[in-house]
């Protein structure tokens, strides 16, 4: 039984003609003579009574013509559905997101693709780089973005984002003044710096030990009251040096508030991966999503 015989199935009962059925169909009458006498054979019982030149549908060609209809509107609406998907018109996305991409640029960019195409369902969660790569492995999230590469191989991982972690000061701090800065040098100034367990300030600690400099902050600000802004305006307060994304610091560079020092020493990135499973095919919607990722890129 295949979708061909039930479409001209159910245009010999709407015409109530092999003959008109076969020429509106663009088919021959034997073909479609053949076609539903196929049906007949594996159904065991006749679709169709003769009376005449006329015909019409015996008691259980009506009940599985009916059936038939049912089953022809819901695939066609399948079809449709698709369409709308491949269209961007319709469908659901889920996007994960670890605390960085989190708390900078991947709210405001879902809000953006949601916008771009009204049609489409975008769920944001936002978790811990484990949970969203087991998310991911049970196929409860189409991709995320997240700041370390995932451990399972059944994960796929493009970089997305490098960005680069410095060391800021008030302008007018006499380091400001200097073309480099080394490590010991800033472990004489009151330090400012979020909590231990997130990944920049783990980062620059670990940097430090590498150089055999002592990583004492004077201010540690908890990440549950905002530590990017915070860490912003102690630095241009003047309370202490600063470590950061540059990315998060570009407007206050620009403004003057604060000054990115020179410290070949940290040289340090901070990496955001897009993350998707290898054997789940590619949806439109999560190559658009991609894409449109990539091309606000600089906005982020």
């Amino acid at each position: 039984m295949t979708l061909h015989q039930l479409r001209v199935l159910a245009k010999v009962a709407e015409v109530q003609s092999f003959t008109e059925a076969a020429k509106a169909l663009g088919l021959t009458q034997p073909s479609v003579s053949s076609l539903i006498q196929g049906l007949v054979d594996e159904l065991k019982y006749e679709l169709f009574e003769r009376h005449g030149i006329k015909i019409s549908l015996t008691p259980e060609g009506a009940v599985f013509v009916r059936r038939a209809r049912d089953a022809l509107a819901i695939i066609d609406g399948a079809a449709e559905e698709i369409d709308e998907i491949h269209g961007l018109r319709k469908g659901r996305l889920a996007v994960g997101g670890s605390p960085i991409p989190a708390a900078s640029f991947l709210p405001h960019a879902v809000q953006e693709f949601k916008k771009t195409h009204p049609g489409v369902q975008v769920v944001l969660k936002i978790q811990s780089n484990s949970s969203l790569e087991r998310e991911l492995l049970d196929r409860d999230l189409d991709l995320a973005l997240v700041s370390l590469p995932p451990h399972s191989p059944l994960l796929r991982s493009e970089l997305y984002i490098e960005e680069q972690i410095v060391a800021i000061a008030p302008p007018f701090h006499p380091l400001a003044k200097k073309r480099a800065v080394n490590l010991r040098m800033l472990a004489k100034e009151p330090l400012i710096a979020s909590d231990s367990g997130i990944q920049t300030r783990d980062m620059v600690e670990q940097r430090f030990a590498q150089k055999g400099v002592p990583f004492v902050p004077a201010i540690q600000v908890s990440a549950a009251i905002g530590a990017r802004d915070a860490i912003r305006n102690a630095v241009a307060s003047g309370l202490g040096i600063g470590f950061i994304a540059h990315c998060h610091v570009a407007s206050d560079v620009e403004t003057g508030r604060v000054k990115i020092l020179n410290v070949p020493e940290l040289n340090l990135k901070r990496i955001i991966y897009i993350v998707t499973h290898k054997t789940r095919q590619t949806s439109p919607l999560v190559k658009a999503f991609k894409d449109f990722l990539q091309a606000n890129k600089e906005a982020d």
